[in-house]
């Protein structure tokens, strides 16, 4: 086991200096069109952006609709860690279609001096309400005290062995340190895969997985942790050595043995401060982009208002969590969730401190006031639900008490929007081809406008499909339709390009149907 975790960490070693994936314009290769299949496509980045002036682009943060967590640190859930699984199965027996796999201190200790984590297990009706007591999975046996992570899939009722439906990523540090997989016909009784050895050889605080299913393809990936030293420059201009948590990747075919890890995240000229994280988390698949929410961790930074005994918890490591030693620069640890996104499902891509995602609430004393970190997304009808771990103060203060968990929700698909004020801006695609009979649009224009004009390869305007023959786009809509003096099943096939003239407007998708 010592010669395999030195040859991962060798391999880890070779692929450090490399630099993390931002959030640049991606080039475009314009010598064959881009095929729109039926489907939705966001704009979450510039694949489908050419040119563009006077639009920007803009994240949107989900809504805060609750003023306490779903799921708390008292006895009737006794959730301990930020690291969690939310799911809708409406076939539920129980009728309770929304269930959750998340980590449970299973000591009722007020001082927060002594902990022994398990998994729990949940469910609600409505995905806002999770009434205990909670169930612990004791099927999935303990191998030390302390246990991170209870990362989810379902294959579904089509699942090629039913016994294997629900798969499970998680890691022990007991007597075999490492990420652990199990599986389940029901989601409640698990069988550990070989004896609960660990599927990928790594040290004791490299502890923090989450896995996935990549439908476009057909297999699965796992975001691995890795804990050590790294020098690099921030966007400060300062030249820091620190050891911080980054994160790599691996692929599977049947959830048991994981291919050559390929380093993905690491800190770079564009990140503040001493940035980290702690994994990405809640994939989306929408069209053929794979979304995820990156959990970001500053442990250099503290929240207003906090109290002392929280910096020195996370500077001396107080707790006994194995504190970085980070809040020596005066902070407790604040955290936030950005944007992450792959179109191949190997690279990549990520928003920056610039454009958060979801950041902490900036009112002093509430529950998440110091971190607020995704961990799940479910989509609910015309909205997606998502859940997320919140801290009060910081990052090792109170482990077994402010770290809980809550629900934020948005509507479908509106994560970044493409937006111009009162003067008109446009965006253009590349060369496209429409392979549908139909155009509609995510758009929020009830005060403006959008209308699309389709032009040939040359920028042309094509007869009936000019800005004067489009129909002017003034609603707040998930599904608004374009229409044409001519109908858009007759450029099926053809090389085109489609620009978007804005108002007063925010795009944030549209849809080939």
């Amino acid at each position: 086991m010592r010669h395999l975790r030195s040859c991962l960490f060798a391999v880890l070693a070779g692929l450090i200096a490399q630099p993390a994936l931002a959030v640049d314009p991606q080039s475009v290769d314009t010598s064959k069109p881009i095929v729109l299949d039926k489907g939705v496509h966001l704009l979450l980045d510039d694949h489908l952006i050419v040119s563009s002036a006077g639009v920007n682009r803009r994240v949107f943060s989900p809504q805060r609709f609750l003023t306490e967590p779903v799921v708390t640190g008292s006895l009737e859930h006794q959730n301990w860690q930020p690291f969690f699984t939310v799911l809708r199965d409406p076939a539920t027996p129980s009728g309770k279609p929304f269930r959750m796999w998340y980590n449970v201190d299973t000591v009722d200790d007020p001082a927060d001096g002594a902990y022994f984590g398990v998994t729990g297990y949940l469910e609600s009706s409505d995905g806002i309400r999770w009434p205990g007591p909670y169930e612990r999975l004791n099927s999935l046996t303990v191998d030390g005290r302390v246990r991170f992570g209870a990362s989810v899939v379902d294959d579904g009722p089509r699942a090629r062995t039913s016994a294997e439906r629900y798969k499970m990523l998680y890691f022990d540090a007991g007597s075999l340190v490492g990420p652990r997989v199990a599986f389940s016909p029901d989601g409640r009784q698990w069988t550990l895969h070989n004896g609960g050895k660990p599927v990928l050889p790594v040290n004791n605080g490299d502890d923090i997985w989450n896995a996935g299913f990549d439908p476009l393809r057909q297999r699965y990936f796992l975001i691995g942790k890795i804990y050590g030293p790294h020098t690099w420059t921030n966007v400060e201009g300062k030249q820091v050595t620190a050891t911080i948590r980054r994160y790599f990747t691996s692929f599977s075919s049947d959830f048991k043995s994981w291919s050559e890890p390929k380093m993905v995240y690491s800190p770079d000229e564009k990140d503040s401060g001493i940035t980290q994280w702690y994994g990405s988390a809640g994939l989306l698949v929408r069209g053929k982009l794979m979304i995820s929410f990156l959990r970001v961790l500053r442990d250099d930074l503290s929240p207003e208002g906090v109290p002392a005994e929280a910096i020195e918890a996370n500077t001396r490591g107080k707790a006994g969590l194995g504190a970085s030693g980070l809040g020596a620069s005066g902070g407790s640890g604040m955290g936030y969730t950005v944007l992450t996104w792959t179109r191949d499902g190997e690279t990549w891509h990520r928003d920056r401190h610039t454009n958060k995602f979801l950041g902490p609430d900036p009112r002093v004393g509430t529950w998440d006031h110091a971190m607020s970190w995704v961990g799940s997304s479910v989509e609910v009808g015309d909205e997606v639900y998502l859940y997320y771990a919140g801290y009060r103060w910081g990052h090792k203060y109170r482990h077994s008490v402010d770290r809980q968990l809550g629900v934020v929700k948005m509507k479908r698909d509106r994560y970044v929007a493409r937006e111009a004020g009162e003067k008109k801006g446009t965006f253009t695609t590349p060369t496209v081809t429409v392979e549908g009979d139909a155009l509609r649009l995510n758009v929020d224009s009830p005060n403006g406008e959008v209308r699309v004009q389709i032009t040939n390869v040359a920028g042309e305007p094509v007869p009936g499909f000019g800005f004067q023959d489009c129909q002017p786009i003034a609603t707040d809509s998930l599904t608004a339709e374009v229409a044409w003096a001519k109908p858009l099943s007759t450029l099926r096939g053809k090389s085109v390009r489609l620009v978007f003239e804005l108002s007063n407007a925010r795009l944030f998708a549209f849809e080939v149907q």
